[in-house]
């Protein structure tokens, strides 16, 4: 089977890519592909979500086991995880967060499921607009943010509640 996905940004109108590749393929093939369609380096950390219709993330696949715990199930990692394993249907949508510290995000959807065909090699068939840049700029996430970050501009420690807390200088005069 051949998988026809449909990529869209929501941060660049006239940016669209459509790839064709076989459903049993890896999402690390599906990845490389857009990487390589985006002009993107290949050196960042990211990550795929199956969603479900309303985009509302079910499952992430990720690009590396971080997980730590040997008793807990590490979830899907994209080298060893088909399209098919976690892909089923036309019209399933799946994000692709290419800015991990940003969360910015591609939304991908199967367009459509060629049956009796098989792909070898993953193929770009559309390629319009440029892709959003990759890296987020943090600046531009705060800039939203008034006045001071971490509180009101009015900071007063005599109105902290230190009712149960000893004091600071208690503390480093030896009596905690």
């Amino acid at each position: 089977m051949v998988y026809h996905f449909v990529i869209l940004s929501d941060e660049v109108e006239d940016f669209r890519r459509e790839i064709d590749i076989d459903a049993e393929a890896t999402f690390l093939d599906l990845h490389n592909t857009i990487i390589k369609s985006c002009n993107y380096k290949n050196d960042e950390m990211t990550s795929f979500f199956i969603c479900d219709s309303d985009w509302t993330k079910l499952t992430e696949i990720t690009m590396v086991d971080m997980n730590e715990d040997p008793t807990r199930d590490s979830g899907p990692i994209m080298e060893k995880t088909h399209l098919d394993d976690l892909i089923h249907k036309e019209k399933q949508k799946v994000l692709f967060c290419f800015d991990m510290m940003c969360e910015r995000y591609l939304y991908i959807q199967l367009k459509s499921i060629e049956v009796k065909a098989h792909k070898m090699q993953p193929e770009v068939t559309l390629s319009k607009g440029k892709a959003p840049n990759q890296g987020g700029n943090l600046d531009d996430i705060f800039s939203d943010i008034e006045g001071n970050m971490y509180g009101e501009d009015d900071y007063d420690p005599d109105e902290l509640d230190l009712d149960g807390y000893q004091s600071l200088d208690d503390i480093e005069g030896g009596g905690y």
